[in-house]
């Protein structure tokens, strides 16, 4: 069982995580009045395959974030710096659901793909 210290310093960690994706790797950007749930899962779908291409070692600029080797990751130093998800779970860029733009955050993969599906596109 995790201690409620732990719980809480672990969720302020991952919650300045999922605030955005990486510089590197821009957000969707809602320039009108409405968004489009589809476009949010393109977008999602295209950080993924970005960050498949990630490793540990990785050159990163400073401040970006991403989802390394199934993990949170924050350039830190031009260094990835991984926090490993719980058990079961990885990391996916996912689309957001109210508005424009994605999201970091650890999931199951038949969830990640289950939210893709509900956004209009197959795959993740």
């Amino acid at each position: 069982m995790i201690s409620k210290p732990l719980f809480c310093a672990i969720t302020l960690a991952l919650s300045t995580l999922t605030n955005g994706a990486p510089a590197l790797y821009p957000r969707a950007s809602n320039t009108t009045t409405g968004f489009s749930q589809m476009q949010n899962g393109l977008d999602a779908q295209k950080l993924n395959a970005q960050f498949a291409t990630l490793t540990a070692n990785s050159t990163c600029t400073d401040g970006d974030q991403a989802c390394v080797a199934g993990s949170f990751s924050q350039c830190i130093g031009s260094t990835w710096a991984l926090q490993a998800c719980s058990s079961g779970l990885s990391c996916f860029a996912l689309p957001l659901v109210t508005k424009a733009g994605t999201s970091l955050a650890c999931d199951t993969l038949s969830d990640a793909q289950a939210r893709f599906v509900a956004a209009g596109v197959s795959g993740g």
